[in-house]
């Protein structure tokens, strides 16, 4: 395929080492579970295998899994949005089903944060390379599942939308590559008081900035803080309609898989079992400055969308993107955002972002470049 600016960004994660954790499940119960959707072209657990420790450490009885879905950069990008996020909806329903006491996270990065941005507020849409993705539903908020929900995390959004009362630092005001429509929003302010969309204003995805590492180095920077907000909300959450603990302690079921160690501007690979958690992280820094001009595109007008700004090689429904000139310097060093939370009505879409058939006023093409330019440059 060819890659636009953000392509590039998104296809990184795959070309990293990888450090190999053996993964154990076990049919009982944790108290805390968490959903991964990994970002486009990487090995489970991808960046966010730091987070499991983060997360889990002080924690009883805390495992994880990944969401299962093919999103290599062969993979058309709408059909495995598809795929992550009705097999995402699924297993969450299911582990509900078998464990109505458990607390539930779930985090997304890149390509990943769509799919789960796809099972909080459906979706559906026009997408890289003129992909179309079918709508989903939301899972409702007043589902049981949904109400075991206790916190939810999206970092690097491709649909990124400005002004939503959960977005979290710097890039908090600006629109990703395809901002959510209003249907798709209104549901996912259902899930604000749990939820916080990471984005620093200069990352190509979630932002349309131009500094390619930024979208690269979430997990080096923000594992720390993301960990503890989690356990903040799992202390304070109020699930399964009014207990005020909602889980019941059971023997934490170590849930491991594959966490690649990072070689790109922020890799880490991580290790993560239930009750003691380690964490092997590596990181190459290494910084990508992308400039590129963009083009406009659409999404589509259905209430249910979360797209990920993640490369696919869209073989099926795919359409010539637009090329840019991506200019790449490295350098070390991990950025980090300031915290700014933006607040609007729930359901209203900022900027761009506020009508069921808006897209992000810069093309996509930037996106796809940055993610490619990370695959060709072995990053």
């Amino acid at each position: 395929m060819r890659f636009s600016p953000s392509s590039a960004v998104l296809a990184s994660a795959a070309l990293l080492p990888t450090a190999t954790v053996a993964q154990q499940t076990t049919s009982e119960c944790s108290s805390v579970h968490i959903f991964l959707a990994k970002g486009n072209n990487e090995p489970y657990p991808g960046r966010q295998g730091t987070l499991i420790p983060a997360i889990c450490s002080g924690l009883e009885g805390c495992d994880y899994e990944d969401v299962q879905w093919q999103n290599m950069l062969e993979d058309n990008y709408c059909g495995s949005v598809e795929q992550g996020a009705a097999n995402g909806a699924a297993k969450i329903k299911a582990y509900n089903k078998k464990c109505p006491d458990t607390k539930l996270v779930l985090s997304g990065y890149s390509q990943g944060g769509q799919v789960i941005g796809d099972i909080l507020g459906g979706g559906g849409g026009v997408f890289f390379q003129d992909c179309v993705q079918k709508p989903n539903p939301a899972l409702e908020r007043s589902s049981p599942a949904g109400k075991m929900i206790v916190a939810a995390m999206i970092f690097g959004d491709t649909r990124h939308t400005a002004g939503q009362s959960y977005n979290f630092l710097t890039g908090a005001s600006k629109n990703g590559l395809f901002p959510r429509p209003g249907g798709q929003l209104a549901a996912m302010n259902d899930y604000a008081s749990v939820l916080r969309n990471w984005c620093v204003d200069a990352d190509p995805i979630c932002a349309q900035g131009e500094v390619g590492e930024t979208h690269l180095n979430y997990f080096d920077v923000y594992s720390g803080q993301a960990g503890e907000w989690v356990k903040e909300m799992v202390g304070k959450a109020t699930v399964g309609g009014g207990s005020s603990s909602g889980s019941r302690t059971a023997t934490a079921s170590a849930t491991t898989s594959e966490i690649p160690d990072t070689t790109a501007t922020s890799e880490v690979a991580e290790t993560s079992t239930t009750e003691a958690v380690r964490t092997t992280t590596e990181a190459d820094e290494t910084t990508t400055e992308i400039k590129s001009a963009a083009t406009a595109t659409t999404e589509a007008p259905e209430s249910t969308t979360t797209e990920e700004a993640e490369p696919s090689t869209a073989p099926s429904s795919s359409s010539e993107e637009a090329s840019t000139t991506a200019e790449a310097t490295t350098s070390n060093g991990g950025d980090s955002g300031s915290n700014a939370d933006k607040t609007t009505s729930p359901g209203s879409a900022a900027e761009t972002g506020d009508s069921d058939d808006g897209a992000g006023p810069l093309a996509p093409s930037f996106g796809l470049i940055v993610l490619g330019m990370i695959a060709v440059l072995g990053m």
